[in-house]
């Protein structure tokens, strides 16, 4: 099912079993991503390696998506893609695939998210997550409801959530 190393499958696993799976204290002791474990337990999360450019396996990913799976990891350790072009083309990406219902989030070891003292990266790898958009606001809905944000700063939830439900 993935499409990418050994090496890069292994690092993405290691990270979703010790760090986003984990209950912790600044999500109320709930895990990072409070879903991710069960859909990677389901086969429902691809890990693709993007040996060439990131940023057209993820337009190809998003363009042909399937519905069988419910996020695809778009990795790649080419670091001379800068912190300032994933953001930018990711960014421009959403608009352009927002209409379609997909999202993606980044992650890029230049660019460190804390949130409630937690570093959310990955650290090595340049990420590119993209998910169905009604679903992960379905999921964020859901989380509303409980201690998940209570740690988030304004900022954390406008580069992370807020955007996402804006027409």
């Amino acid at each position: 099912m993935h499409e990418a190393s050994n090496t890069i499958i292994e690092s993405i696993t290691n990270w979703m079993e010790t760090f986003v799976e984990v209950p912790h204290p600044a999500f109320g002791n709930m895990p990072v991503c409070p879903y991710a474990r069960q859909f990677r337990l389901a086969n429902k999360v691809k890990i693709i390696e993007a040996t060439d450019n990131i940023f057209e396996k993820a337009s190809e990913v998003a363009k042909n998506w399937d519905n069988n799976i419910e996020a695809v990891v778009v990795a790649s350790d080419n670091m001379n893609i800068t912190n300032t072009m994933v953001h930018e083309k990711v960014q421009q990406m959403n608009k352009d695939y927002k209409s379609i219902d997909i999202v993606m989030l980044e992650d890029h070891p230049e660019s460190k998210e804390y949130i409630g003292g937690a570093c959310m990266n990955h650290g090595t790898l340049i990420l590119i997550v993209i998910q169905r958009l009604s679903k992960l606001n379905k999921f964020s809905k859901g989380l509303r409801s409980t201690k998940y944000f209570d740690n988030w700063t304004q900022e954390n939830l406008d580069d992370t959530v807020t955007w996402r439900f804006e027409d």
